[in-house]
């Protein structure tokens, strides 16, 4: 039986953005349009309770859209073009629209029913000397792009609310504010966020919306703490949020009840708040917290996988373990709904309700006719005789005794972790013939903060994990060729990859993906100047900042590489801008090592979980041609 390939994009399912009303539910899919692959197929589903999902609608754009009672949809389309927004109206119960709401000159999503008849949306603002047609802009503030909106100088993400009576929409928030983050439970609408003029904070202040008085009420002023979320349990206000003392600007949140604008300590946590089990299969997102019958219920990831916990406003108790990821998560009528991956399978819609675990959705059947390669974890001792663990995937079809290639792959963040997801990227590898090795280094989330912490420490413990681990796996599996074993990783784990080539030459071929360069003009990210900084416990304005950055940084190890290495960036790519591509491919092409350099238009840093399809399709046409060339 034959593999996962390239083609196969076009079959995926993703699954999430999950949303509940009494004992009704709805969610979005994405999948690859084969007729059309510049765009996905967005698709809103509906279900009463414990019958058949129904589509309500399929376009081009994702969707916003919220309940609006017991038989109605609100969902709203954005005219990318003409720069409009449309709101319909759906009726469920006779399948069928009823109204709909053209919204010019603004592209939101709709977010939330709030009372009397009113809707929260969601957008961004536009630049206030906005000229059309201009070959030139201003650039007056930092940040002043975005990895996911592009160009965002003088610009603020901004709720509104729309009457459907008056069909009038009224901007909630003062000029220069800009929201990161929203709640509304009960009624009442909280948001995280802060007013700036020429740099923004890092972090937020939290505040509560007065409808009554149409104004923001500060509770905790901004630069004191990061806030993942919130919950208003038995009409007290919690909050889960870190104040990045210890261990930077990644460090896991505690439990803190909140009053008169103060932060109390509740219970400690050494965890984070959402999945960050690493897969490519994330086009389609959701919530990772939810409150129900007085409890706030989130989901963190654990070593190599999700679980889901609920905190009472006391005590933090284990709801249920997923040998996968969690994406998306709700809650109706005693029973948690979400989205997860396993290990051989993308999203499903899932139930639970309190004893039994149970399947809603049965998307991507088209698996069952596929080889979809296993994980086989094994122990190992790390570069500091901590005991690990990571996986290798078998080639399909592999045969005992006889020698194949590998690919080792590194994940990103670093606070990110590999765990039992499925991996699309993986299974085409597995398919083309090859080994693929995975674990978690120092850095990696899931294992508390002291094991995450890699503050000042780039390319020293997590590159001696990187050689252990590998030494590891080629001893234990003796029919891996250790002469063709090749290297991959994006973001972090491209940082990595262009590390371990300036330091070693056992790996014969690396494709290095939305990497890193040099941490200098990693400043120009849209979160360089605080992650930079922090990660590096240095600033360019220290005696020796100079010195350290360049130090950590792979292009100062350079003249070393002998390694053939094919890069992969995206000219949209503001996280891990594409300088960072050119200065590693036209440094080893100016050495005469063997290099390219394959660089996407318009997609940003995310391009391999929910670039658009034939983009990603030719990301990994691209690289598994690459180690065809070098390792077989």
């Amino acid at each position: 039986m034959n593999g996962l390939n390239v083609n196969d994009l076009v079959n995926l399912t993703n699954t999430g953005a999950l949303k509940t009303h009494l004992s009704a539910r709805a969610w979005l899919t994405a999948c690859a349009n084969a007729d059309d692959l510049e765009h996905y197929r967005w698709q809103l589903w509906f279900q009463p309770l414990d019958q058949t999902p129904v589509m309500v609608v399929e376009t081009n754009n994702q969707p916003g859209f919220t309940f609006n009672g017991d038989h109605q949809l609100v969902y709203t389309t954005v005219n990318t073009q003409m720069k409009h927004t449309r709101l319909h109206f759906y009726d469920v119960k006779n399948y069928e629209t009823s109204k709909t709401v053209l919204l010019k000159d603004h592209q939101l999503k709709v977010l939330e029913k709030l009372a009397g008849g009113q809707f929260l949306l969601g957008g961004r603002t536009q630049r206030p000397d906005k000229e059309p047609n201009k070959p030139w802009h201003e650039l007056k503030e930092v940040p002043y792009w975005s990895n996911e909106e592009g160009l965002v100088d003088q610009t603020r993400r901004h709720l509104w609310v729309f009457n459907s009576a008056t069909e009038q929409l009224n901007d909630l928030l003062p000029q220069d504010f800009d929201c990161s983050n929203y709640w509304y439970q009960d009624g009442q609408l909280f948001l995280c966020g802060v007013s700036y003029k020429n740099s923004r904070p890092f972090k937020d202040g939290l505040y509560k919306y007065d409808f009554v008085n149409q104004e923001l009420q500060e509770l905790v002023r901004p630069n004191q703490y990061r806030v993942d979320t919130i919950a208003l349990l038995k009409d007290q206000l919690f909050v889960l949020a870190s104040n990045c003392k210890i261990y930077g600007m990644g460090e896991n949140p505690n439990f803190y009840r909140y009053s008169g604008h103060t932060l109390h300590l509740v219970a400690k946590w050494d965890h984070n708040v959402g999945n960050i089990v690493v897969n490519d299969m994330t086009v389609v997102g959701g919530h990772s917290s939810t409150v129900s019958d007085g409890k706030l219920y989130f989901v963190s990831t654990v070593i190599d996988h999700t679980e889901v916990y609920s905190f009472d406003g006391q005590h933090i108790n284990l709801t249920f373990k997923w040998p996968g990821a969690v994406n998306s998560l709700a809650s109706e009528n005693q029973r948690l709904v979400f989205t997860a991956t396993t290990t051989d399978q993308p999203q499903q819609v899932y139930q639970y309700d309190g004893s039994d675990l149970g399947q809603v959705t049965k998307y991507n059947r088209f698996l069952q006719k596929r080889s979809v390669a296993t994980m086989h974890e094994f122990e190992y001792y790390d570069s500091t005789n901590r005991q690990c663990h990571g996986w290798v995937l078998y080639p399909v079809n592999y045969q005992s005794g006889k020698k194949y290639p590998a690919v080792l792959e590194v994940h990103g963040g670093p606070r990110a972790t590999y765990g039992t997801s499925f991996f699309h990227e993986m299974q085409v590898l597995a398919n083309a013939g090859y080994f693929v090795l995975f674990t978690n280094l120092h850095g990696s989330e899931g294992q508390g903060d002291e094991y995450a912490d890699l503050r000042g420490r780039y390319g020293q413990v997590d590159y001696a994990d990187l050689m252990a681990f590998t030494d590891a796996v080629l001893k234990q599996y003796v029919d891996i060729d250790p002469t063709k074993v090749g290297i991959t990783g994006g973001s972090y784990g491209g940082y990595m990859t262009n590390w371990v080539i300036g330091h070693t030459n056992r790996f014969k071929a690396a494709v290095s993906q939305r990497s890193i360069a040099t941490w200098v003009s990693m400043m120009i990210s849209d979160i360089g100047p605080e992650f930079v900084t922090d990660q590096l416990a240095a600033s360019l304005d220290q005696e020796n900042g100079m010195q350290t950055y360049w130090q950590h940084s792979p292009l100062s190890y350079v003249h070393n590489v002998q390694t053939p290495t094919l890069f992969l960036h995206s000219d949209h790519d503001f996280r891990c801008p594409i300088p960072e591509g050119y200065q590693m491919f036209q440094s080893m092409k100016l050495q005469g090592v063997p290099t390219k350099l394959v660089v996407f238009h318009g997609a940003n840093h995310d391009l391999s979980r929910d670039g658009r399809p034939d983009q990603r399709m030719k990301r990994l046409t691209e690289m598994v041609a690459w180690f065809n060339k070098y390792l077989k």
